[in-house]
């Protein structure tokens, strides 16, 4: 009885485990990077990035609104990225309808990370005292989070094919 190949091992996998390479790396250039630029009074501007404002609002006793903006932004698109890396290289034969499921439902979310930091970005926009700028952070994170759905589709398809031949 041969041993279940892992998705990688199979040449469709190849390209999804490139684009969990890309988005792995990108996520936490995107997390770090200045995302926001800040002006108040048209005098003083700072550069703001993803995690820094999401410790920032904790700092300043935001607990509710730092937990979203952490939640949606580091640790949901941190936990989808491991899974989709445990899925990718697992070999073993239970893994299909469960995880598949798990997997699809975490995509249902792919961009609640992104419209989180497009809301932030749009309630703080130009006004006489406060304005508010994107910075090159929030597209790269934008960037990972879509190599991220990308690669999530492409593991739904490979599993669920997995899943149908394996189905007597």
């Amino acid at each position: 009885m041969t041993k279940p190949r892992a998705l990688a091992d199979q040449g469709a996998g190849q390209t999804t485990t490139a684009l969990l390479v890309l988005s792995s790396c990108l996520l936490p250039l995107g997390l770090t990077l200045p995302a926001l630029r800040t002006t108040q009074f048209g005098l003083w501007t700072g550069e703001h990035s993803i995690l820094g404002f999401g410790w920032a609002l904790l700092h300043d006793g935001e607990f509710l609104l730092a937990t979203i903006v952490l939640g949606f932004s580091v640790v949901f698109p941190g936990f989808k990225l491991l899974w989709m890396w445990r899925l990718q290289f697992s070999r073993a034969p239970g893994t299909g309808a469960g995880q598949l499921r798990f997997l699809e439902m975490l995509g249902k979310w792919s961009m609640a990370d992104v419209l989180v930091l497009a809301l932030v970005i749009f309630s703080v926009r130009d006004n006489l005292v406060f304005a508010a700028s994107t910075l090159p952070g929030v597209y790269i994170f934008a960037a990972a989070t879509v190599l991220a759905m990308f690669a999530s589709g492409r593991i739904v398809t490979q599993l669920g094919e997995r899943t149908r031949v394996a189905a007597p």
